[in-house]
């Protein structure tokens, strides 16, 4: 019976703290120690037009001291850049999504990428899609997964 219990407590916490799973990007720039986009535990992604997106990237380990950081979405339709535009709000990283810049060589520090509602003119299409931090021409870290844009 205690069995049971704790098997009916830890699969909710289990699914809620899932990872999503991802790819180090083409390069060098460092990876998270855990990324999770809320609701995708398997690739690809279900992505919904119009709908709420959040992602974490936690334990990023930068490589460079820096008071400025600036984020950037690619998305991928085969090999073609898409050019999705990033909106200035979420250019600054440092203004929105880390909370501890400036960052320091060798500090770990998390980003959180929320948006009130995914922007983007694709139906059923399967996507790469490719988020980082740059410092300058500087990766600071990068992740990249599969997705499909409803």
């Amino acid at each position: 019976m205690l069995k049971f219990i704790l098997a009916a407590f830890l699969i909710p916490v289990l699914s809620v703290t899932s990872s999503t799973p991802f790819r180090s990007c083409p390069g060098s720039a460092p990876v998270p120690q855990d990324f999770n986009i809320q609701g995708c535990t398997a690739l690809p992604c279900t992505l919904y037009r119009g709908q709420p997106l959040t992602a974490e990237a936690r334990g990023i380990v930068s490589q460079v001291s820096t008071n400025s950081v600036e984020a950037y979405i690619n998305v991928f339709l085969q090999e073609i850049d898409l050019e999705y535009p990033i909106t200035p709000e979420f250019v600054d990283a440092c203004a929105r999504g880390i909370r501890s810049c400036p960052l320091v060589a060798g500090q770990r520090f998390d980003y959180v990428f929320e948006k009130t509602s995914l922007d983007i003119q694709l139906n059923g299409i399967a996507v790469l899609i490719r988020v980082g931090l740059r410092y300058q021409a500087m990766p600071v870290a990068c992740v990249e997964f599969d997705a499909i844009i409803f």
